[in-house]
């Protein structure tokens, strides 16, 4: 991160609150920041993490982070946004392979399950008093943008006769749905079928999307 410097010989000053240079790798500060809180969000949920306990996980001071965020809520709500922007990218890039609808959900549902979090809806209600309603809905565009992703996914599917018709909309949020199973891997994996939780997931969900509506699980 590059600061101005005075043209005089005397040391610039910083302003209040101004963030140290730090060794933040190939990341920004604000970008380090944002990923360490979300991180820590999606980990423990709203209330048990502090703004104190962000800094000291970046190794930033406090003090950094108040000059970027002015508040905990308005950390919560950069962090929570800009990593719906990476989930969306990411799921973009899964569905956009080659394979047929089935093979690529697969893919997308193993992404997805390798990085278990806490409930989402659960943390929002956590977090939802603390929130402005521009900090709210913030947020639910970024979850939207997601849900779009995907909805198009699946109209693309219909057109071409690889599902059955039904609510695209509506199957993104069921099929997000599912995949929240994955915070419960350890008790989940395996099974009778011996396949992979990911792809038992997309199985459950195929006997319900399928043209013939008879997959097997």
């Amino acid at each position: 991160m590059k600061f101005s410097m005075s043209k005089s010989k005397e040391p610039a000053k910083r302003s209040p609150g101004r963030p140290k240079v730090v060794d933040q790798g190939t990341l920004p500060m604000r970008d380090a920041i944002l990923r360490m809180a979300s991180a820590l969000f999606m980990e423990m949920g709203f209330e048990p993490v502090s703004v104190n306990q962000v800094a000291e996980k970046t190794g930033v001071t406090k003090a950094s982070v108040y000059y970027y965020f002015t508040s905990k809520a308005e950390l919560f709500t950069a962090s929570v946004s800009e990593m719906m922007g990476r989930i969306r990218e990411s799921t973009l890039y899964h569905l956009r392979q080659t394979g047929d609808l089935r093979t690529r959900l697969n893919q997308l549902a193993a992404a997805k399950l390798r990085h278990p979090h806490i409930e989402f809806e659960s943390m929002m209600r956590e977090a939802m008093p603390s929130l402005s309603e521009e900090q709210r809905e913030r947020i639910r565009s970024a979850e939207q943008r997601i849900h779009d992703a995907v909805t198009d996914g699946f109209i693309e599917a219909m057109e071409k006769g690889e599902i059955a018709k039904a609510n695209p909309l509506l199957l993104s949020h069921a099929f997000g749905s599912l995949l929240m199973m994955g915070n419960r891997a350890s008790e989940l994996a395996g099974g009778s079928s011996g396949k992979p939780l990911a792809e038992q997931i997309v199985d459950l969900f195929w006997c319900g999307i399928s043209q013939n509506s008879n997959g097997t699980v």
